[in-house]
């Protein structure tokens, strides 16, 4: 069984994965046959080389801390894009980033391979592996060069971070009084991994799950302003088939046990369940003022659909920058809330005491609620980022910022030091990179 949990990445090579490794090996090596044959094809690359540091020794999004790392923002990809006909195209990426599975080592993995079709020049089909373009910079947020923030606000793009899907999606354009609007649908799936730290056992753990995932958005250009609104929707299930708490039973503890309080236990068979979904709304502006001001926004709000234990969240930030010359200075506030804190505060806050004879099971059911807590993976924090951009050609970029993070209740963003809490924090977070194309 299960409960629910922070971080969602795509899987790393499992034993499902295994048996159709072949196939995949396959499939890009009959590509790049065809690319060789192609009429037109081009390989590109791209790569950031990020430092991050803060001034807490626990770990921040996996990586930061006051001992500094290069894995939280460095990236190395290729892409091949081949174009056989008018109406028939292939792209593959590779990259090389943190790994997916481990906090301690770099790994490969293939974002995309896919064919696309374009039978007419306001149609798009592709089908194979994707990105599914949920948030303005979903596709584009490996890419340093392609945007001004030094990263994008962990608060919402999070949410986003499970949607590398296969199967198929299309879009539709079409263009009015020098405004394009575009209509994307998709559908697939994905294995991804639901990374949980104990805090008390100082430990990771990586649970694996099948996400089913489709959704529509609708987006309109116009000039350089970018309007989106769109519907994601993803079915869980857990690939070794076991359930998931509905809720956690609270019990109270008889004086006649030789101890007081509460602690929380698995519910029985009648509150789990096999698979749920998680609704998502989306909203997203970019809006390119005079004078080199611009202005974006994004917001989600998520719903855990059957789980009354779900960190059902709302998500948004502001960004406003301004270009000045090569330099582009900007600021951001983000800021993530899970409407079900209060279960969060109950649990992590039950306690349990007794006599020196009861002392095994009262350390037990202590340890117990703590780590029901850890794995409830909630959010109640804001943050603040002040940053520049410098660009030093068309392909390449520094850039530098400082961000002040604040939890409230509690935030799954933080591996929460042995006895520790990750409620009621401040984090300062300094952090240097160079984005590059080739």
């Amino acid at each position: 069984m299960i409960l629910l949990g922070s971080f969602i990445y795509p899987a790393k090579i499992s034993d499902f994965m295994q048996k159709f490794i072949f196939f995949k090996v396959l499939f890009c090596a009959l590509f790049l046959a065809q690319v060789a044959m192609a009429a037109d094809y081009t390989f590109t690359g791209y790569g950031t080389v990020g430092y991050a540091q803060s001034d807490q020794s626990y770990n921040y999004q996996r990586f930061i801390s006051n001992s500094g790392t290069f894995m939280r923002d460095s990236v190395l990809g290729m892409q091949a894009d081949a174009r056989f006909n008018q109406e028939w195209g292939a792209t593959v990426q590779a990259k090389v980033a943190a790994s997916l599975d481990n906090d301690n080592r770099w790994a490969p993995v293939i974002p995309w391979a896919f064919l696309s079709y374009r039978p007419s020049n306001d149609w798009l089909i592709r089908a194979g592996k994707f990105r599914v373009a949920l948030s303005l910079n979903s596709e584009n947020m490996d890419v340093g060069t392609t945007y001004t923030p030094f990263r994008f606000p962990n608060e919402l793009y999070y949410v986003s971070s499970s949607l590398d899907g296969t199967g198929a999606s299309f879009v539709k354009t079409w263009e009015f009084a020098g405004r394009e609007l575009n209509l994307e649908g998709y559908s697939g799936q994905s294995n991804v991994l639901l990374r949980h730290h104990l805090r008390d056992t100082a430990s990771t753990s990586w649970i694996p799950l099948k996400l089913k995932i489709e959704g529509l958005a609708l987006g309109l250009h116009q000039q350089e302003d970018i309007f989106r609104i769109g519907f994601f929707n993803a079915e869980y299930t857990r690939r070794d088939s076991k359930p998931f708490f509905v809720h956690l039973t609270a019990n109270l503890l008889p004086p006649s046990s030789g101890m007081s309080g509460t602690y929380y236990s698995p519910p029985d068979a009648s509150g789990t369940t096999p698979k749920f979904t998680t609704p998502s709304f989306f909203l997203g502006v970019d809006i390119r003022w005079a004078w080199g001001l611009q202005t974006t926004g994004e917001y989600i709000k998520r719903r855990y659909a059957g789980i009354d234990i779900g960190p059902d969240s709302e998500s948004a930030y502001l960004s406003l920058s301004k270009d000045y010359g090569r330099f582009t200075p900007y600021v951001t506030y983000a800021q993530i809330q899970s409407k079900n804190i209060n279960i969060y505060n109950a649990v992590n806050g039950a306690q349990v005491t007794g006599t020196p004879q009861t002392m095994p099971k009262v350390i037990f059911y202590n340890a117990q609620n703590r780590a029901f807590a850890d794995f409830l993976g909630m959010a109640d924090q804001h943050s603040w980022a002040l940053g520049t951009a410098y660009d030093t050609s068309k392909k390449s970029k520094f850039k530098a910022e400082w961000m002040l993070v604040h939890t409230d209740a509690m935030s799954s963003f933080i591996d929460a030091p042995v006895k520790g809490e990750s409620g009621n924090q401040h984090i300062n977070v300094y952090s240097l990179s160079y984005s590059f194309l080739f």
